[in-house]
């Protein structure tokens, strides 16, 4: 009996050592899963687990290779497309900053969106602070500015081929000035839409 005893015992202690060992190999391929698992929600997509079987689990592992190479590949495209949005905006500040005549863009709700340097020169007026405000309150914001922004709304209005210009006498600064205004629809969704005001000071040619 005891030496039953004591060969059960050994066996147990053997098949539990043994069940522990397994279990640990089995499960270091899960730990290396979830640690990678936790790396790609923290942004990291540069893990790659070894494929050590061709069972269940490296199918997983493989799948879970391929799912982080396409969030890689994802993130840099991402990236590429940012960098080159960034550069064509801050070609196209530059553009507007070095034009002589003054350029608003507008949305598709007549707030202003962009405005450069040389049309708050040629109005005396800081349009700058009007960013975001719709057209029809800038006489409220600027007095100055109210029959400027009813010639715009007013030319948005009548323009029936999503285009229109006009000449107008204002008085810039207590000084009588003549605008070359042109007007246009621009193309695109509501993101990307929205109109645009180029307008230049003629008085000296005039």
């Amino acid at each position: 009996g005891l030496t039953l005893t004591l060969t059960l015992l050994l066996a147990l202690t053997s098949a539990l050592g043994l069940a522990v060992v397994l279990s640990e190999r089995f499960a270091a391929p899960l730990g290396l899963l979830a640690e990678g698992t936790r790396a790609v929600a923290q942004g990291d997509f540069t893990r790659r687990q070894p494929v050590v079987s061709r069972d269940e689990l490296g199918v997983l592992t493989e799948s879970f290779n391929t799912m982080t190479a396409q969030l890689a590949e994802a993130q840099a495209r991402a990236e590429e497309g940012r960098r080159a949005t960034e550069t064509t905006r801050a070609y196209l500040e530059s553009i507007l900053g070095n034009l002589s005549a003054g350029v608003l863009v507008f949305d598709d709700t007549h707030r202003l969106r962009t405005v450069n340097p040389s049309a708050a020169v040629i109005l005396q007026q800081p349009l700058a602070e009007l960013t975001g405000m719709p057209l029809a309150e800038w006489g409220k914001r600027l007095p100055a500015l109210a029959p400027f922004a009813e010639l715009v709304a007013e030319g948005f209005r009548s323009s029936r081929d999503r285009q229109w210009q006009k000449e107008a006498e204002l008085a810039v600064a207590s000084l009588s000035r003549t605008l070359l205004m042109r007007g246009t629809r621009l193309p695109g969704g509501t993101d990307m839409g929205g109109y645009v005001v180029v307008f230049d000071d003629v008085s000296e040619l005039v």
